[in-house]
């Protein structure tokens, strides 16, 4: 189930948390409830797709998930940034001082995610060799007492909160039931195609449905929002804005223009700053890492070429004008094309395991 794991995980974590890539976060900030939410709704649609013999084990899972969670919000966090504060970004002889201070919040991030990943590993080897229902139970019990002992003093039980909890609860309930019948058509779907004369999928090993769907699912998160923060992360130092709130946008594409405010040694047109709706240079991004994974499962890749250069005649003008504008843009396009590469190599990889 480590699949489902990181399914569950990516969900939760990126899409149910508002900056998920700012790690130095304020005591407000390190809120369980948007991961333990995103748990519970991903949960719920695995609960409906998996075999009835494996509940049990996906329900330990996900409570490991959100404990595990919670003890690196409360422990581990603190004391990572706490050497890493001490061993590189405070001791200006060592040589890793300059990178660090560049790639702060990313390398915190990485080792992060890292830490998780190899949570999630032995949640899943854990209850693979200890099977017995006795040994999930007393781990499920553990785990709920820790968290309710965690969270006691952020819990108030007045009306209005139960109110609000319940029609979160009702919500996320009516919306997990959604996508899972739509997940269901999906399988359906996949099962019918794998099982005709056309063969649609360039993948010659057999895989069953779910398996197919649910490492497909994996992909395209990592593809959408992700994606997103890791690219605006990694070039925000080559943003001709040099914005200050880089959380505010996190999920922009690299396909914003410059604000209004040049340096003045630029001698190039004041472009203005709104040219478009708000988010859909994150929008453009999803579409275009997508398709550019789709071509990449057909074979198509004239396909990158086209998809590419409609992205590029649509900022023709800033490319043109703007040469800081033109080294951005061609670094966020060529990190959006090697995630999906990389994306592509992992499913083809996942369908071989």
């Amino acid at each position: 189930m480590i699949i489902e794991s990181l399914v569950t995980h990516i969900v939760a974590y990126f899409y149910f948390m508002r900056y998920p890539t700012k790690l130095n976060q304020s005591e407000t900030e390190k809120n369980q409830t948007p991961y333990t939410w995103g748990i519970f709704f991903s949960s719920l649609i695995v609960f409906g797709l998996t075999d009835s013999a494996n509940y049990l084990s996906w329900l330990t899972i996900s409570i490991g998930l959100v404990s595990g969670q919670a003890v690196f919000i409360k422990y581990i966090q603190p004391t990572l940034q706490l050497y890493l504060d001490s061993t590189i970004k405070q001791n200006e002889t060592h040589v890793l001082q300059t990178f660090y201070h560049k790639n702060e919040d990313i390398i915190a991030f990485t080792l992060q995610q890292t830490l998780i990943f190899i949570w999630i590993i032995m949640l899943n080897q854990l209850f693979f060799y200890l099977a017995h229902p006795l040994t999930k139970l007393f781990f499920i019990i553990i785990s709920i007492g820790y968290l309710s002992l965690s969270n006691r003093d952020s819990i108030i039980w007045g009306e209005v909160d139960k109110r609000r909890i319940f029609q979160t609860l009702t919500s996320y309930i009516l919306l997990s039931a959604l996508v899972l019948f739509v997940s269901q058509l999906l399988i359906q779907l996949i099962d019918s195609v794998s099982n005709s004369a056309l063969q649609v999928f360039p993948f010659q090993n057999a895989q069953a449905s779910y398996g197919l769907f649910i490492r497909a699912v994996l992909v395209f998160l990592i593809l959408m929002r992700p994606a997103n923060l890791l690219i605006r992360s990694l070039s925000v130092q080559y943003d001709p804005k040099k914005s200050l709130k880089v959380e505010d946008d996190a999920e922009d594409d690299l396909t914003e223009q410059p604000s209004q405010i040049q340096p003045a040694s630029r001698e190039i047109p004041v472009i203005p700053n709104e040219s478009g709706f708000k988010g859909a240079g994150a929008m453009i991004g999803n579409l275009e890492r997508i398709l550019i994974f789709l071509s990449f499962l057909s074979g198509s890749l004239l396909s990158v070429v086209a998809i590419l250069s409609i992205k590029a005649f649509a900022r023709y003008k800033l490319i043109a004008d703007d040469p800081y504008f033109s080294e951005y843009f061609v670094i966020g396009t060529m990190l959006s094309v090697l995630i999906t590469f990389i994306s592509y190599i992992l499913l083809v990889f996942l369908l071989t395991i």
